[in-house]
């Protein structure tokens, strides 16, 4: 099967997230899309993010209307710093039979050399990109030029729309207590509210 992989913190998952997976889905005819919520970050400070607990459900909550659409623990339940490169290497040692697509943003697409082995994540999986923010398809294309002569990869720009939102200002609104519920997978919200959660 092919399987696309978003990663993230999901802190919290919001539409542009899910925006993402069902882009890559349905351009790369992807058999399933598998949300895999970051545990122990190196590139965030871990105090400052939501319990794993809670950022599991609302990922679980996104993906229950898709058939398509699941969520994997696996870094949430690793003793390990979430390196991109060592999930594949699991992923691709427990699923042999599977083709394995990373999905990132156009943002993240930006600094990929300086990633931790990249080279090692291009050798996994094919890469689905994104357009995120000012990054044109133009820029994205020369950015892939780029990459190419650092080392082999094979990496395809979805040709769709930008989706303007962030999790920064997703938990501003919360904080302040005017967020938009079309911001959000359907029941995420709720949940956000029965918890209690980005009210600090």
């Amino acid at each position: 099967m092919k399987i696309g992989i978003l990663g993230g913190s999901f802190d919290p998952i919001h539409m542009g997230h899910l925006y993402m997976a069902i882009q890559a889905h349905e351009a790369a005819e992807l058999d399933e899309v598998w949300l895999i919520p970051a545990g122990h970050s190196p590139n965030k400070e871990e105090a400052g993010m939501t319990d794993a607990v809670h950022r599991l459900r609302m990922c679980e909550i996104t993906a229950k209307p898709y058939d398509w659409l699941l969520v994997n623990s696996l870094e949430i339940d690793s003793c390990e710093r979430s390196y991109t490169y060592r999930t594949l290497e699991k992923l691709a040692q427990q699923f042999p039979e599977h083709q394995l697509y990373f999905i990132m943003g156009g943002d993240s697409l930006d600094y990929f050399e300086d990633w931790k082995k990249p080279e090692r994540i291009a050798e996994l999986c094919k890469i689905l990109v994104i357009p995120r923010d000012a990054f044109t398809l133009s820029n994205l294309n020369k950015k892939v030029e780029q990459l190419k002569k650092l080392f082999p990869c094979e990496i395809s720009l979805i040709p769709c729309s930008r989706y303007p939102l962030s999790s920064t200002e997703i938990r501003k609104s919360l904080f302040w207590n005017h967020p938009k519920a079309d911001d959000f997978p359907p029941g995420v919200l709720e949940y956000i509210r029965e918890y209690k959660l980005y009210q600090h």
